[in-house]
């Protein structure tokens, strides 16, 4: 009876799904997805001081450089994973079924071949490169094979599983594919309480754990797809249609140049960082990066839950449409990444305390350079997806993963003129400044976006915003010392002052009318209760 009552209620929240507007159904995917995001954003940080204790700073800096080759093999997973989705969406706004289903079979095929050609290239390029190029002590290296060839069979099921992931994207089912994220969360920091209580070798134990929960939840979603959409039926007479591979790879070719720089950048200073300090300043960057992930996590919410609409609006022809809700992308995940960045920037030594106890030397400076650089990159978020819908994305690609690119010699140059390993932070804020440029230039060239309306309607009301919440965290650090009193207080008065901000100075009234109605919409669509159908 229970299981009728869940399977009713499913029923009834998907029957509300598909009666929503657009700008509702983008209203609660943000909030879905923002929501899993802070969640799974606070398991992962704390389940990382678990982590970090049970490896050790090493053991914990070997694995992260040791998956940073695993993600030079992988990185065409987003790529291809984006250009799937592109062109789902790009069918689902023309409103013809059969076509998104022809377009998924030949995506799906594509990831059939594609990870077993990766995997034989990658996995002597890996093994070389853990036995000559890194850093590694002479008994890790065993180990850090195993763990590269673990990853490798994650990297194979992650491959073949994206069209599944890509049709929940494009669809806008992202309150799906926030449920499964929070899962995996939820599994990764148990496994993660459940590593300080093992015995053995851990840092193999950890990369099994890992890779096993990764698989499972990919292989969920994949099911829960082949159930849900008719358009992942899968038609083996609709596989290797030469005309479709031509337009998935030559999209996925232009982003490969992009996502390549942006791996090169992320990557490859782990590598650089490896060479020059050894594998304890890794750990360093590892944190690091652990931070810059979960704030990817919580700027993708508003863009994970806006860009299908975005390639939507323009399958549908609706250029106008999809050129105000790109402006809005920029402006709604900058307010939102302000929110946790400026407190946590003000109070990342404590926080990195109260988290780690142990806090890798340079950890904290970095943490503070990826956090403004991913402020800086929310700026022109819109651009990037505005660009993606319309297409015509080569000159575009090329130009900003050339820049992207650059940032791997400036973070050398710096290291090697004898700046600390936190010249590579700042390698990345310069870049993604020049990035961010590149984007606002191929917006005004492809779609003719003003650089003024971008100037006044997101960067001035963002930096205004800004200050005040800035100002508001600030103020805190002056009055009190050190402790968890000052820490809540940095973070209530920067919260409020970003929100109030945010509503008074960066919103127009047209964007918080439009708030206020999708927020109202929203109780009246889902506030109603189930009632048991027993």
């Amino acid at each position: 009876m229970q299981a009728k009552f869940l399977f009713a209620c499913t029923i009834s929240f998907s029957d509300g799904y598909l009666c929503m507007t657009s700008a509702q159904r983008i209203a609660l995917n943000t909030i879905a997805t923002y929501a899993r995001s802070i969640f799974s954003a606070a398991l992962g940080l704390f389940s990382m001081r678990w982590v970090l204790g049970a490896l050790g700073q090493s053991d914990f800096g070997l694995f992260s450089v040791v998956g940073s080759i695993i993600t030079f093999i992988v990185f065409l997973n987003g790529v291809m994973a984006g250009s799937a989705a592109r062109h789902f969406a790009y069918s689902i706004g023309e409103g013809d079924t059969e076509k998104v289903n022809h377009w998924f079979n030949a995506a799906l095929s594509i990831h059939m071949i594609l990870p077993i050609l990766l995997i034989l290239i990658g996995w002597p390029i890996g093994e070389y490169c853990i036995n000559n190029v890194l850093r590694i002590p002479p008994d890790r290296i065993a180990t850090s094979l195993w763990v590269f060839r673990i990853s490798l069979i994650s990297a194979f099921f992650s491959m073949v599983t994206i069209p599944f992931s890509a049709m929940f994207t494009a669809k806008q089912h992202i309150t799906t594919l926030a449920f499964w994220g929070t899962l995996q969360s939820i599994l990764s920091f148990s496994f993660a309480f459940l590593l300080t209580r093992m015995s053995g070798d851990r840092l193999l134990l950890y990369a099994i754990g890992t890779v096993a929960i990764t698989i499972l939840m990919q292989v969920g979603l994949s099911a829960q797809a082949m159930i849900v959409f008719r358009e992942c039926r899968i038609r083996r007479a609709q596989w290797f249609d030469v005309e479709r591979f031509k337009k998935i790879l030559s999209f996925a070719v232009w982003n490969f140049i992009g996502s390549f720089g942006a791996i090169l950048r992320n990557q490859g200073s782990s590598i650089l960082l490896n060479i020059f300090f050894g594998p304890k300043v890794n750990a360093a960057f590892g944190i690091a990066n652990t931070v810059s992930s979960q704030a990817m996590t919580l700027s993708g919410a508003m863009t994970g839950a806006i860009s299908p609409e975005i390639t939507a609006s323009e399958g549908r022809g609706d250029r106008k449409h999809m050129l105000d809700i790109a402006l809005r992308m920029c402006k709604f995940s900058t307010l939102l990444v302000m929110l946790f960045a400026i407190p946590l920037v003000a109070e990342i030594d404590y926080v990195l305390k109260l988290w780690l106890h142990d806090v890798p030397q340079y950890a904290g400076t970095l943490c503070q350079l990826m956090l403004i650089m991913f402020l800086i990159d929310q700026l022109t978020v819109g651009y990037m997806s505005a660009v993606n819908a319309q297409g015509k994305i080569a000159a575009y690609q090329a130009t900003l993963g050339s820049i992207l690119v650059l940032t791997l010699p400036l973070a050398w140059l710096f290291l090697k003129a004898g700046f600390p390993p936190t010249g590579v932070g700042f390698a990345f804020v310069i870049n993604i400044f020049f990035v961010s440029l590149g984007r606002v230039y191929w917006g005004r060239h492809l779609l003719g976006m003003p650089v003024q309306k971008w100037l006044n309607q997101v960067v001035l009301p963002c930096a205004i915003a800004g200050v005040i919440s800035t100002v508001a965290a600030v103020v805190p650090l002056w009055w009190f010392s050190s402790s968890f009193t000052r820490f809540i207080l940095v973070i209530a008065a920067s919260v409020i002052a970003t929100i109030l901000a945010g509503w008074f100075i960066a919103l127009n009234a047209s964007e918080r009318l439009f708030l206020a109605r999708n927020a109202t919409h929203m109780k009246e669509r889902f506030g109603l209760k189930f009632v048991n159908p027993s």
